[in-house]
């Protein structure tokens, strides 16, 4: 069988393809960690660059490099890290944000690191892990070299800033790629630690679990064995989310907090689809608003169009999990107020890399093409961002 040939459809879950061997734990983070620091330099040195060739202020520019990446978002963490979820000095919203990134900042800040600093290490960490075991997924499963290929699309993905920035998108993908990787191969109980991270990371963390149960369903495997050790691994995933309810139900009375802070602090709750696409649609081509945001706008719709392809793309070759995930994802941010940060979100949704390198795996000019068109995407995304405009 040609390496370049992707599997057939009916390989057992949790095998390599055939003709192929394992790929070495150790070869995939070497080789995320090389992307991951190449592409990250390539992104800062573009941020830097923006910042003294774009300043509008006289003499040298007073930027910090850590500075330009600490927007929006990255001090609302760090106030989260500093102050907790209850002091009047944290956004009065806070909870919409979960723990595990902003204890994580707590605890490197006690080194001497600042907090933005600290969040930067920790997406540098978290790319490096998300990385590697999206590398072993594509490799094994697509054929060798692919792996590289779905490397490159996350890192240079058009939103790939949220990669680098102090943000948690990073840290939620080091646990949601990992626990699938751990449940195709049917180790359900290797499961537990990385979904329980990414389900610390972000309320997204739920529609993980949602994904993997469906995983479990695909492998047909209703063993006792396997259904005790599926039963451990996910219910260990998901004590995060149970601790943060225990937590907000004694601070704030209801253990579902999070979801009252998404509707007052960003104007996310619950209306039906027509609606929130009619909002958005008004919004994008109405003439009352800022050029830049009635630009947003407009990129929210064409990312949910692609989210939804994807998880169309993801039914159609029948990865049950993954569609699962896709679509738990998708149909929430789809029936909120409005489309809002969905090209941010389509970051986290990791097998559009995996099937990206599959549909380029025996095509190089696809690749070529692609690549260019998305790493000057994600260059611009830098540019905007660490300019201080509002970029999803």
């Amino acid at each position: 069988m040609d390496v370049a040939e992707r599997p057939p459809k009916d390989v057992a879950v949790g095998e390599v393809a055939p003709g192929r061997k394992r790929t070495s734990s150790r070869t995939a983070f070497l080789e995320a960690t090389k992307i991951v620091l190449w592409t990250r330099v390539a992104l800062i040195v573009v941020a830097v660059t923006a910042a003294w060739m774009l300043a509008d202020t006289q003499g040298p520019s007073d930027h910090g490099l850590i500075d330009l990446f600490d927007r929006w978002d990255g001090p609302l963490f760090a106030r989260v890290a500093e102050f907790g979820y209850t002091d009047p000095s944290t956004d009065p919203h806070a909870t919409a944000f979960f723990p595990l990134f902003p204890l994580l900042l707590r605890a490197l800040h006690a080194t001497g690191l600042s907090y933005a600093a600290a969040g930067m290490l920790i997406t540098t960490a978290g790319s490096v892990i998300a990385g590697a075991f999206l590398y072993l997924l594509a490799e094994e499963e697509i054929g060798e070299g692919s792996g590289r290929r779905a490397l490159l699309y996350m890192m240079l993905f058009p939103t790939a800033v949220f990669l680098v920035a102090p943000y948690s998108e990073a840290l939620f993908l080091a646990g949601a790629v990992a626990a699938f990787y751990y449940a195709r191969r049917n180790r359900w109980l290797m499961v537990a630690v990385p979904g329980a991270v990414a389900v610390a990371s972000r309320a997204a963390g739920l529609f993980i679990l949602f994904g993997l149960a469906f995983e479990f369903v695909r492998q047909n495997d209703w063993s006792r064995k396997k259904v005790l050790a599926a039963g451990a691994g996910l219910g260990a995933a998901a004590l995060p989310v149970i601790a943060y309810g225990a937590y907000l139900w004694n601070v704030k009375g209801d253990p579902f907090y999070f979801f009252i802070d998404q509707r007052d602090g960003w104007y996310r709750e619950f209306t039906g689809p027509v609606s929130s696409l009619t909002k958005t649609w008004q919004l994008a081509f109405g003439d009352g608003g800022p050029t830049n945001w009635i630009f947003s706008w407009r990129i929210e719709l064409v990312a949910a169009a692609l989210g939804v392809a994807s998880t169309v793309w993801a039914l159609k070759r029948r990865e049950w999990g993954y569609a699962a995930y896709m679509a738990a994802t998708m149909a929430a941010i789809m029936t909120s107020t409005w489309y809002f940060s969905i090209p941010r979100l389509l970051l986290s949704l990791f097998p559009i890399y995996l099937f990206l390198a599959g549909w380029t795996v025996r095509k190089e000019s696809r690749h070529e093409y692609l690549l260019a068109a998305t790493a000057v995407l994600a260059a611009v995304g830098v540019i905007v961002f660490t300019r201080g405009a509002w970029f999803f």
